[in-house]
């Protein structure tokens, strides 16, 4: 099994289509599936299937796609890790789950920098699950999770709060307070199960005595970007995290709507090493920048 197949399935997977991630990467058609078979062999198992909608993941190869997504991300890193050490450059690598690596975490990096000019800092989103995966196994520094972990070998500490609000476009016909009943009679626009916020929403409405099911769930979405077109093009409401929508609200898109009863804060946490491998003084450094500093400088 090679690296190179492992990035062309990946597009494949993304684009649906092989013709397509042919013409892009400048190899012929049969080439590419043929270099798709022999993916398949090595690992004994189709990953694709052929239908009117374009080429379809079997079971096999939305397994696959999750972990050639994590083995392609681990050897990025590798990679960039032995171009920065070339170059004499530290690298302070950050994972955090999805809504604060895209809507709060970044203005903390632009700060670090700024203290740090010799560090290069990366970023990469994914569910606080696999955050803390990625600092347990030391490929990430620093992590930010939802929630909190009792791990005796990583520090833990929550850094902010947000909160989970129930959004719709400012046009959209409703009125600004409704309650949970309410609610039912109209299209709601989700995420799916990996992000926190889900869950912590599902949560909340079965400790008032609701059920997803209760309500009229029209969408499903695996990007909270895509979430909020669909509810800027007046498709239907949906729960948000607060910092994923202040920017539309304060330009008056979106409008927060008030559910009776409804009121859901989280925790953001920042967790690395306790006694990292591979820490020295200027990491232990920026991972106390990050701790202290994060609650005054996230977006």
């Amino acid at each position: 099994m090679q690296l190179e197949h492992l990035a062309l399935f990946l597009k494949i997977a993304q684009e649906k289509s092989i013709s397509k991630v042919a013409n892009a990467s400048h190899i012929s058609q049969p080439a590419l599936s043929l270099q798709m078979q022999k993916l398949e062999d090595a690992l004994g198992c189709r990953l694709f299937e052929r239908s009117n909608r374009g080429i379809q993941l079997t079971d096999a190869g939305i397994i696959t796609k999750r972990y050639a997504a994590q083995i392609m991300f681990t050897h990025d890193q590798f990679i960039e890790e032995l171009h920065n050490l070339r170059n004499n450059n530290d690298t302070c690598r950050v994972a955090a789950s999805q809504a604060a690596a895209n809507y709060a975490i970044p203005c903390s990096l632009v700060k670090a920098k700024e203290k740090f000019p010799d560090f290069i800092f990366t970023l990469a989103s994914m569910p606080s699950r696999e955050v803390l995966a990625q600092v347990q196994s030391n490929q990430a520094d620093i992590g930010f999770i939802v929630g909190s972990v009792n791990e005796p070998d990583l520090f833990c500490k929550n850094v902010f709060s947000d909160q989970v609000v129930l959004v719709a476009s400012k046009e959209y016909p409703i009125r600004e307070s409704l309650s949970l009943e309410g609610l039912k009679h109209f299209p709601l626009i989700l995420l799916d199960e990996s992000y926190s916020s889900y869950r912590l929403m599902e949560t909340q409405l079965q400790s008032m005595g609701f059920r997803l099911d209760d309500f009229t769930v029209s969408y499903h979405m695996d990007s909270t970007e895509t979430v909020k077109s669909m509810v800027m093009s007046g498709n239907g409401l949906s729960f948000l995290p607060y910092m994923a929508v202040k920017k539309e609200i304060y330009l008056q898109q979106f409008k927060i709507i008030d559910t009776e009863n409804f009121c859901l804060r989280y925790d953001v946490s920042i967790v690395y090493k306790q006694k990292p491998e591979n820490c020295n003084y200027r990491m232990s450094m920026v991972k106390k920048y990050f701790e202290n500093m994060v609650p005054t400088t996230i977006c």
